[in-house]
């Protein structure tokens, strides 16, 4: 089964895609000063600025992402079109499907690799 998409569908896509990011670039991650200082003498207050690093960097490469995502979709739908007006049909569905899959498996690669 082939999934076939437009390129209006893949800028839908993509603008749902840019307002995700600016949803998790919004999300403060609290200082955790107050916090260490009133597990002062516990382990856990050693490990509170580690984790929130890895909150900040997490929220980060989520944003990222999808910002990767959101352009593979716009760029997908407009190398489309353009080839559409230019070369008149050579390009045929299912390719804006198969570029999207393949831009996206290597995402998927990407998360292995961090394994």
């Amino acid at each position: 089964m082939t999934l076939r998409v437009t390129p209006s569908e893949l800028r839908s896509g993509a603008s749902k895609l840019d307002a995700e990011k600016a949803v998790i670039a919004g999300i403060v991650v609290p200082d955790e000063t107050a916090a260490k200082a009133g597990l002062e003498g516990f382990e856990t207050a050693g490990k509170l600025s580690a984790a929130n690093d890895a909150v900040k960097s997490a929220l980060k490469i989520v944003g990222g992402r999808d910002e990767i995502m959101a352009n593979l979709f716009r760029n997908t739908g407009n190398a489309y079109e353009l080839s559409d007006l230019t070369l008149g049909g050579t390009v045929k569905p299912p390719w804006m499907s198969e570029q999207v899959a393949a831009g996206l498996t290597g995402m998927g690669d990407m998360n292995l690799s961090r394994k």
